[in-house]
């Protein structure tokens, strides 16, 4: 006890029970005003407990928010108050309360916050390990530094109110300039270690998870996440070289993800390019538009509506008219220019904006609104032309996962951090289940993969062919260059590269997703499959493939020389051959 610092113990008693040392247990001055606050709030926000009531419910009871449970804490209280003198009490208090981040105690707290001893503690770091007590989670400066900050200036403040410090003292420590969070940069996944802890709270009690030895054993993959790192550091420091734009208080971002797409398991995840100031995984928690990357997602549905590879569709300007709007909405090519009439490849390949919206106008929103939400997408998207275009927000997750599902055969696997959790002497206490269903035609995820082939050979996503692999994926860029993705995949591992600010800005003229996301995502890829053999998308049983012109989407015939092998549903093969006459009327009909 004679190692903590009085003003650490000061700051616990101003903020947690400032009549500590005058009641038996019980504070009724304070349980009235607790109780008056749940009544007008209607809820049961305040507790009213003293220190000896917080340390009975710590040893004894459960944190469930009934009335017998307060009863008995009361009890409990009223008997330790007995016992105990209230150094005692203190002391127990300080060495048994949950401080965040599996840290019980005061001690364990000063070093897992500020990797020093509690003795050791000034003023404001003092301030900021008592305002945790009340939610270790929500004031953790680890998990929420603003937050935290907050809290400390609330404790100093009591500290100031009760007596305990000057007006001086607490115009010093409340500016923070004394903080020094001293958080371990050993961990390769800061990011996915956080989601891993998230996910265990809610299976296993904080006791067991923090002290009972337990061994996790998580989906990771040490040699991808190294990759995920260096491809971060090499992107990022690529782009602010071509910007020749410094780092400022908002600087650029960016989030992986990868994972197995027949398991689920997530093997690397970057939530943002520094989590020890930045928290906030981008990854899994910020939504944004994914531009033409979501474009898959109606093709997925066309091709499950009975609309094949080699239909044609109107790659030409056209006004559409908004209910409510004056003014013709006309959907613009990212080159400002139009094709015509072109197949479904083709209007993939070249991500063609008017031909996605032709596509959607004729198919109708509902499949499209249903095949996303069958591919895991939770976003409420809205029944509007320019769906057709991603204009909705999703999670990179999420568009990871839905770009696995074509690889996995049409099934999807639930992503998944966590494999299985052993106890100290190595017995399974928890173990991940393992959630696959069935979303898509196995005909149908093919047809999607041969498409997104295509992309990577002739289209958008030339670049991965610096892979030398099999490769299937979509770029994706949004207005005003705001955003930058590329989601992609080859034989056993799919994943996703978002690239843009917090507060959503430019990235600069010119940085679509092919420039600012994909080189990223090519990079991951390179260190993540070092040393695994390229091998060749498995092709779904019962489907037709054949040789078509990609201009007409009609049979490559002998005098068309211009062909692509294209898969079919049994019997919707094209009948027609192709031949110049009938590539000629196609032409003639396309725009200047």
């Amino acid at each position: 006890m004679e190692r903590i610092p009085q003003h650490l113990i000061q700051a616990i008693i101003a903020v947690e029970d400032s009549r500590f040392y005058s009641h038996f247990g019980l504070d009724f001055i304070g349980i009235a005003r607790a109780l008056w606050t749940d009544i007008t709030t209607m809820s049961m926000a305040q507790g009213g407990s003293t220190l000896t009531q917080q340390l009975a419910k710590v040893l004894f009871l459960t944190s469930e928010k009934t009335l017998v449970r307060k009863l008995k804490e009361a009890v409990l209280a009223i008997n330790i108050e007995r016992r105990y003198s209230k150094e005692e009490i203190l002391h127990m208090y300080l060495n048994q309360i949950y401080l965040g981040e599996g840290a019980y105690g005061v001690e364990a707290a000063a070093r897992t916050y500020f990797a020093r001893s509690v003795f050791e503690l000034n003023l404001a770091e003092s301030a900021m390990i008592a305002g945790l007590p009340r939610s270790p989670s929500t004031y953790s400066p680890i998990a929420n530094p603003d937050r935290a900050l907050v809290r400390m200036r609330i404790v100093l403040k009591r500290l100031l109110d009760e007596g305990y410090i000057t007006e001086a003292k607490f115009q010093d420590a409340s500016a923070g300039f004394f903080l020094d969070l001293a958080i371990s940069a050993g961990d390769p996944a800061p990011y996915f270690t956080e989601l891993v802890r998230q996910q265990l709270e809610k299976q296993i009690s904080p006791n067991l998870l923090y002290r009972g030895g337990l061994r996790i054993e998580t989906t990771l993959n040490r040699q991808m996440q190294a990759s995920a790192t260096n491809a971060m550091q090499v992107g990022l420091t690529a782009y602010e070289k071509r910007r020749s734009e410094p780092i400022d208080s908002d600087p650029v971002q960016m989030a992986l993800l990868a994972l197995d797409p027949a398991s689920g398991e997530i093997k690397a995840l970057i939530g943002g390019r520094d989590f020890f100031s930045s928290p906030f995984n981008r990854a899994t928690q910020a939504k944004r538009q994914p531009g033409s990357a979501f474009k898959p997602i109606l093709y997925a549905a066309a091709l499950s509506s009975g609309f094949t590879p080699a239909e044609i569709v109107s790659d030409i300007p056209q006004e559409i008219f908004l209910p409510g709007q004056s003014d013709p909405w006309v959907p613009v090519n990212y080159s400002g220019k139009y094709s015509g009439p072109v197949t479904i490849r083709t209007a993939l390949e070249k991500s063609l904006n008017a031909a996605s919206v032709d596509l959607l106008m004729r198919m109708g929103y509902q499949p499209v609104l249903d095949t996303a939400q069958k591919l895991g997408i939770t976003t409420a998207l809205k029944p509007y032309p320019s769906l057709a275009l991603g204009t909705f927000d999703v999670t990179l997750k999420e568009m990871v996962s839905a770009y696995g599902i074509f690889s996995n055969g049409g099934i999807h696997a639930k992503p998944k951090l966590i494999r299985r959790v052993l106890d100290r002497e190595g017995r399974m206490i928890w173990e991940s289940p393992s959630h696959l269903t069935d979303v898509l035609s196995p005909i149908v995820a093919y047809q999607m993969t041969n498409l997104l082939e295509g992309v990577v050979q002739r289209g958008t996503g030339r670049r991965a062919r610096a892979l030398g692999r099999p490769t299937a994926g979509k770029t994706g860029t949004t207005d005003d260059y705001r955003d930058a993705w590329f989601v992609g995949y080859v034989p056993g591992l799919v994943s996703g590269v978002w690239v843009g600010y917090d507060l959503p800005k430019t990235l600069g003229e010119g940085e679509a997703g092919s420039i600012a996301a994909l080189p990223i995502w090519i990079e991951f890829m390179k260190g993540a499959l070092k040393g695994i053999p390229p091998s060749d998308f498995p092709v779904a049983q019962g489907i037709e493939l054949a040789e078509v012109d990609p201009a007409t989407g009609l049979l490559a015939g002998p005098l068309c020389p211009d062909r692509v092998v294209e898969a079919f549903l049994p019997g919707t093969l094209p009948t027609q051959q192709c031949s110049p006459e009938l590539e000629k009327t196609l032409t003639e009909t396309s725009p200047d």
